[in-house]
């Protein structure tokens, strides 16, 4: 296992292929490991002759958890619409430094990033303060400022309330969201299942996806800075996608020059197989045809 570190946030990650080919940094969704970033996801990258580094986000897999630290996420809410001031336990720039971290533990100069909800907002300002460390951005569900002027007060108490305290609560948790943010198609109870004992065993963080979704909301709009951004970019979204609506993936396509975005009529807020497939199938093209792939 390999690790970097931040100050006082240790951060796991995982390389997925061997070799000296470009790196591609996998940063997953609100409290979700990278194990989200499987096998069927980077074949294509690794067969491209790309080198995935799949990273545990901070509160997720093997990385340092803030168990402590309780987010007041209404607080956090109403700050980011301008009342009152209620930081949340750490921000984006807090992760973006994690992932910096990460390079430079494994001395990259630069690479392609691939962010998945939260984590493409993480991709999108590490691109904003460091550009000449990313490649290209491929964003999957891709918001480019903070929520908190569209998501609901009882999606906030869910999460204030999500307690889980043990694998099968976990699996119980994970086939309702599945239920409530998937298309119907795709729901299947034991693929589910696995899929949530696996990411239960790689390191499920209690309030994680709290303090995820706080960062979150307290994120600064990156929109007028993406315009300075001359970045190859592909933007991944489903049009039935009930967490994140379409307009927050159309209004960052139009922020980032000569972007790409690409709405799937069958994708809601989930990565089925089929989707994780065709997935990195698109991107594994999107980086070999990029200018920066070296």
């Amino acid at each position: 296992m390999a690790f970097a570190t931040n100050g006082a946030a240790t951060i796991h990650y995982e390389r997925m292929a061997a070799g000296d080919g470009p790196v591609v940094i996998l940063l997953a969704g609100a409290g979700r490991p990278s194990t989200d970033f499987d096998y069927s996801f980077c074949a294509p990258l690794v067969a491209a002759g790309f080198v995935p580094i799949r990273i545990d986000s901070r509160d997720t897999g093997r990385s340092t958890a803030l168990a402590g630290d309780v987010p007041d996420l209404h607080a956090i809410k109403a700050a980011a619409l301008g009342q009152g001031d209620a930081p949340p336990p750490y921000g984006i720039a807090d992760m973006v430094a994690d992932v910096l971290a990460v390079m430079e533990a494994e001395k990259i100069g630069a690479a392609h990033l691939v962010g998945r909800s939260i984590g493409g907002l993480v991709a999108q300002q590490l691109a904003v303060q460091t550009p000449g460390r990313v490649l290209s951005l491929s964003l999957v569900m891709a918001m480019s400022r903070s929520m908190a002027d569209a998501v609901p007060d009882a999606a906030l108490d869910r999460l204030a309330a999500d307690h889980i305290p043990d694998e099968d609560a976990y699996v119980a948790r994970q086939l309702g969201v599945a239920q409530a943010n998937g298309m119907v198609a795709d729901f299947d109870a034991g693929r589910v299942a696995e899929e949530a004992r696996t990411a239960w065993r790689h390191g499920v963080h209690r309030g994680g996806t709290a303090r995820h979704f706080a960062a979150s909301l307290a994120a600064p709009d990156l929109r007028p800075a993406l315009g300075a951004l001359r970045v190859p970019t592909l933007i991944l979204h489903g049009r039935h996608d009930k967490v994140i609506p379409v307009a927050r993936a159309l209004e960052t396509a139009e922020a980032i020059s000569g972007a790409i975005i690409e709405i799937d009529e069958q994708m809601a807020h989930d990565g089925p197989p089929r989707l994780r497939a065709a997935w990195g199938t698109r991107i594994a093209a999107h980086l070999a045809g990029s200018p920066n792939t070296t």
